[in-house]
């Protein structure tokens, strides 16, 4: 990340008041999202084919089962997130490392029907994510920081975005039970840049290492 010089750093607004109007339009556009999924049932279809072809080798046939820890479970993750998603890796704008190795090849080959018939698929897989029974330390000031953030270091509380129960909404992902590992990792990237998403990247810029370890504790257990 470029630094900034000190004259430049004095003139930027502190994170109070870049997090509070953006969490107040957050949290209205979630709750009319939410709202909207309540009528609304999916249902799986027939399995793609790109899924069987190429996303079930690392993420399973139904996006829940996987043998390596930093990648994500994708069952009953928001379709929004995952078109998203897949577009971002498809068009370069999701660089991180794993993103450029594994994603970007696979996602560069989809047509936009094709995205929305993957996104479309995991996102009605059931049982959505769930934790996995392994418990990590520090899942209680996981939860602390999740819920309320540390306002004396300028980290806001997760579930501005992700909701109480960390099941966010829309392209706002939902978080709980997702890996332990992956968790971690996408907190570092966020936090030094190499993923690129301007709200989190102001929310994690903060974030210590123990703190990223703790709040995956926590997103881990649910």
């Amino acid at each position: 990340m470029t630094n900034h010089s000190q004259t430049q750093e004095s003139k930027r607004p502190s994170m109070g008041t870049v997090w509070r109007p953006v969490a107040a339009a957050v949290l209205l556009a979630m709750a009319g999202v939410a709202g909207a999924a309540t009528k609304t049932k999916v249902v799986s279809g027939p399995t793609p084919y790109r899924v069987s072809s190429d996303c079930a080798v690392c993420h399973g046939m139904h996006g829940a089962s996987t043998d390596y820890n930093i990648i994500p479970r994708l069952a009953g993750q928001h379709k929004a997130y995952l078109v998203m998603q897949l577009k971002q890796f498809r068009n370069g704008h999701r660089a991180d490392q794993n993103g450029n190795i594994y994603m970007a090849p696979v996602a560069q080959g989809l047509t936009t029907g094709q995205i929305d018939q993957v996104a479309s698929y995991f996102a009605a897989q059931r049982p959505r994510m769930q934790a996995s029974g392994v418990h990590h330390a520090g899942a209680k000031a996981g939860k602390a920081i999740f819920m309320n953030g540390v306002t004396s270091e300028q980290i806001p509380a997760c579930m501005e975005c992700h909701g109480a129960n960390a099941q966010g909404a829309s392209t706002f992902p939902d978080i709980a039970g997702q890996r332990y590992r992956y968790i971690v990792q996408q907190l570092t990237y966020f936090h030094n840049g190499t993923r690129k998403n301007e709200l989190m990247n102001q929310i994690a810029k903060n974030i210590t290492v123990p703190q990223m370890k703790e709040v995956a504790a926590y997103l881990s257990s649910l």
